[in-house]
């Protein structure tokens, strides 16, 4: 047997390892993609077994998983010392693609609260991809402060095609800007997004960058 059968069959080992950690601890992978995934049985069996279970986030993390990384932020958001994580997280990010590029940001900026990590989420928020992983992103960028690079990114992401990702970019415009509301509630711009034209699209981005731009 060959080195790349071995590398191959030690790969398939792994990623079934990770694959039942994942099912028997956040629930099937269906309604972990649908209704995301439930992280509170996660605490209790890193206090019980954090090697293994760091060690399961590690092969998450190398298979491309984005509820590794998410994961690893809800332990460190719980106060779970996870900082040995802040490696292979780096590691994974400059490959990391989508939404795991967005969940792997998003872990790195909760272990070290560097503001550059909304890079990455920006890159997918304005990248080719797929409408869902720019959804995901337009969501993860209300975490962070509103520097010129996110509120460029989020005026983009008012400018999508695709509506959902116009609706999160707008929402996420409006937590950063300190408003407590929905942009459903706020009709004048709502209807702008809801729009099926590219104008519209660009008023309300504009309109929703006035508290920076003036």
């Amino acid at each position: 047997m060959c080195a790349e059968d071995l590398a191959f069959g030690e790969n398939r080992v792994m990623t079934a390892a990770w694959a039942e950690f994942s099912r028997e601890v956040f629930g099937e992978p269906y309604l972990v993609w649908h209704d995301g995934a439930d992280f509170r049985p996660l605490l209790s069996r890193w206090q019980d077994q954090a090697g293994l279970v760091g060690e399961m986030l590690r092969l998450g993390l190398s298979g491309g998983d984005p509820v590794a990384a998410q994961a690893i932020s809800y332990l460190a958001r719980s106060g779970a010392g996870v900082n040995e994580f802040g490696g292979p997280l780096r590691e994974a990010l400059p490959q990391a693609r989508g939404t795991f590029r967005v969940r792997v940001a998003q872990a790195l900026f909760v272990l070290t609260g560097d503001q550059k990590f909304a890079a990455p989420v920006c890159d997918v928020l304005t990248g080719d991809g797929f409408w869902g992983e720019k959804i995901d992103a337009a969501i993860a960028l209300s975490a962070f402060a509103p520097a010129a690079a996110v509120v460029k990114a989020l005026i983009q992401g008012v400018q999508d095609d695709e509506y959902l990702v116009r609706r999160h970019s707008a929402q996420t415009l409006l937590a950063l800007a300190g408003r407590r509301t929905t942009i459903e509630k706020v009709p004048g711009l709502w209807a702008k997004i809801r729009s099926d034209q590219s104008l519209a699209w660009r008023e309300a981005g504009a309109e929703l960058a006035r508290p920076w731009t003036g």
